[in-house]
């Protein structure tokens, strides 16, 4: 499909699956920057807005292009193999890799960065600290849960995993099914065991974040590190709150369950609160819990990362480019543009409606966190994860133990990392 550019004056994109008009040759102008990333009009559109707004005085136009998402990765590396691409790179969970393969530019010394977290900066640093990249918004996960069903069972929110394990059998014992997960083709085991290493383990327990780091660089491994609280992941397994016949169940399936009220849970994120709120659910959402209810972290990261092409024809620009959109102006436009999303950038808020009441403050605290991020820093995540499905498919249905399954992390692990 023919590509179109976004600027201020023309809010107009389409899909495109070779190279998007505006962004080979890194800049069509010594006053144009080019952007490409896989977000539609809705999301970005008033993010560009802001930034170009800030670059008129300087003589500078940020144009953007929509490839997408399923294109976007393999796009981007060919454009950047051949020394092209746009002169700002924005990617997600691979934004490691464009830092490993030198194809970003260090923005250390930028002012911008002294304005996001380090959990923002988590995705864009490498080894020695240096920053390559800024954060566009951040994703999270937690618990929705059904109220009325919640009610019907006479059980509270739970606060702690030991609360959860009792409220889901009490559940069950209600008549009422626990969870709805759709383990054939979802990651919904994942970000249920992620979750609980977040809560138990990295901040509640023995475990600490950096050993994801020094795992990513292969300095340690996950057995000896992740072999207890995996083990006590699994009691869900024992009280059926995952089950065996969750294997064949589609996502698709899972979400029809929560929505009409056949189960009373479902782990998810702002994603899915559309469709719940239109179903007219009395619902709500809690954290994924562990071991401490008074220091509850939820599942989540940058969605995606932005840095300057180091091949970039323009590269002052494009700097200048980068800052805009790592304004405030910017970064509230995109919080406001996606619902539910947050900020990593200090002083830039969302708005959340009443049903994430339970975990507005931990975003406010910035309680949120994943293991996959840490690793991306010198492995790619996404393989991990593959793996990291499968494994726990088969420990789901009883093939494999939770010990065999760290296993088969570490294997992978020590083939793949940059």
């Amino acid at each position: 499909m023919a590509a179109s550019t976004l600027t201020i004056a023309a809010l107009a994109l389409s899909a495109c699956s070779t190279s998007p008009a505006g962004t080979e040759g890194s800049g069509s102008s010594s006053g144009t920057v080019t952007l490409a990333g896989w977000y539609e009009e809705g999301q970005i559109g008033t993010t560009l807005e802001a930034a170009n707004k800030i670059l008129e005085a300087d003589g500078v136009t940020l144009e953007y292009t929509q490839v997408p998402l399923d294109q976007y990765n393999t796009w981007l590396s060919t454009q950047l193999a051949s020394g092209e691409g746009p002169d700002i790179i924005m990617d997600g969970a691979s934004f490691p890799a464009r830092v490993a393969a030198g194809n970003l530019v260090d923005i250390s010394d930028e002012e911008m960065v002294s304005n996001f977290t380090d959990e923002g900066l988590a995705l864009a640093s490498d080894a020695d600290g240096k920053v390559y990249g800024v954060p566009s918004y951040g994703w999270f996960s937690g618990i929705f849960y059904n109220k009325d069903l919640f009610e019907k069972a006479g059980v509270s929110v739970p606060t702690t995993f030991d609360e959860f394990l009792d409220v889901s059998d009490e559940l069950t014992a209600a008549g009422i099914q626990p969870l709805a997960a759709g383990l054939a083709d979802s990651d919904k085991a994942i970000h249920s065991l992620m979750g609980y290493l977040e809560n138990a383990h990295y901040h509640n327990g023995g475990g600490s974040p950096e050993v994801d780091t020094e795992f990513a660089y292969g300095k340690t491994t996950l057995e000896g590190k992740w072999n207890e609280a995996l083990d006590s992941w699994s009691q869900l397994i024992d009280h059926k709150v995952l089950t065996p016949e969750m294997l064949g169940v589609p996502l698709t399936q899972a979400v029809a369950e929560f929505t009409n009220g056949d189960a009373a849970m479902f782990i998810s994120g702002p994603w899915d609160y559309q469709t719940f709120a239109d179903a007219g659910m009395n619902f709500g959402m809690f954290s994924h819990v562990g071991a401490d209810a008074s220091n509850q972290w939820l599942l989540g990261g940058p969605a995606a990362s932005m840095g300057v092409n180091a091949d970039s024809k323009h590269p002052e620009q494009a700097m200048a480019a980068l800052n805009a959109l790592a304004s405030k102006e910017a970064m509230q436009a995109t919080v406001d543009a996606n619902p539910g999303a947050f900020s990593y950038y200090s002083g830039v808020e969302g708005s959340f409606p009443a049903e994430y009441d339970l975990v507005t403050p931990l975003l406010s605290e910035g309680h949120v966190a994943v293991a996959w991020d840490r690793w991306g820093v010198n492995m790619p995540a996404q393989t991990m994860l593959d793996t990291l499905t499968k494994g726990l498919q088969s420990v789901i249905s009883g093939q494999e133990t939770t010990d065999d399954l760290i296993a088969q992390l570490d294997s992978q692990a020590d083939s793949i990392r940059y």
